[in-house]
């Protein structure tokens, strides 16, 4: 009879074990891995250095989507790539009320309270869903992210309350949900994965010279408008990373590390 049991259980164990859980963007992989330990082999698509709105798959990109049990994705336009694999993917941004989005702007896991109210709660669901065996486990495991950005909110509040309002312009929108949420409007130099920056927005920029509080770039973007711009208007601008190049173990880390850049930014 001991024998018996103790073959079920490896067996359970081998079919957690077996299944592989892909995701497109390094976010989704730190909340997917912080959730799931050891449970499952979960594998990124695209590196953290690389624009994901410019990625196409290589040959082992495409044996690596075809062999996964589940991928997660944003959506939202993001991976047109994954049309062929949509039966085994599931769509972050199909968590998040359609009226709070922002014209198809992409990029919901830099939200803290998108985070906290929509995809740490819909990811939850999924997993448990795929291993129901370890409820419990990952039910703490999204207790504790849901702690983390309860922290990263309240830090996010202290720190820009002073500057609503104001300003503040980036090479990319991937930050507009995170200071909309905090009552800071972010001119982007480029809207989408487009690099040309128009007169018009460069012009709206100089007339808020007044109201700009800071300049932020992004490893993953080209920054030669932003860099005219540092000497027009006699500001320094700072790195926020939407991805994680720096090899941030977690989502709250990832977002505690942009946080402390944007309150050195303010000083």
């Amino acid at each position: 009879m001991r024998r018996i049991l103790l073959l079920l259980v490896l067996a359970v164990t081998v079919l957690s074990f077996g299944k592989t859980i892909v995701t497109t963007i390094n976010p989704y992989y730190l909340i997917v891995f912080q959730l799931l330990g050891d449970t499952a082999s979960v594998k990124l698509l695209v590196p953290p250095g690389a624009n994901p709105h410019l990625f196409s798959l290589k040959p082992s990109d495409t044996k690596t989507l075809e062999e996964a049990d589940l991928i997660v994705a944003n959506g939202l336009g993001l991976e047109t790539y994954l049309e062929k694999y949509k039966e085994k993917t599931v769509f972050v941004s199909d968590f998040i009320p359609a009226l709070l989005l922002v014209d198809e702007n992409p990029h919901i896991w830099l939200d803290p309270f998108f985070l906290k109210y929509y995809i740490v709660p819909g990811l939850y669901q999924v997993l448990i869903e795929k291993f129901p065996e370890k409820q419990s486990e990952i039910r703490q495991k999204a207790e504790e992210i849901v702690s983390g950005l309860d922290t990263v909110i309240r830090e996010s509040f202290e720190t820009l309350l002073p500057y609503t309002g104001k300003t503040v312009v980036m090479a990319h929108p991937s930050f507009t949900y995170f200071f909309k949420e905090f009552g800071l409007e972010l001119i982007p130099l480029s809207s989408g994965h487009e690099h040309s920056t128009s007169f018009s927005t460069i012009k709206e920029i100089l007339r808020k010279k007044e109201q700009i509080a800071a300049l932020f770039r992004e490893p993953q973007q080209p920054a030669e408008i932003l860099s005219s711009l540092e000497k027009e208007l006699r500001m320094k601008s700072f790195v926020l990373d939407p991805l994680g190049v720096n090899g941030e173990k977690t989502i709250v880390e990832l977002l505690r590390k942009n946080l402390s850049v944007i309150q050195e930014a303010l000083k």
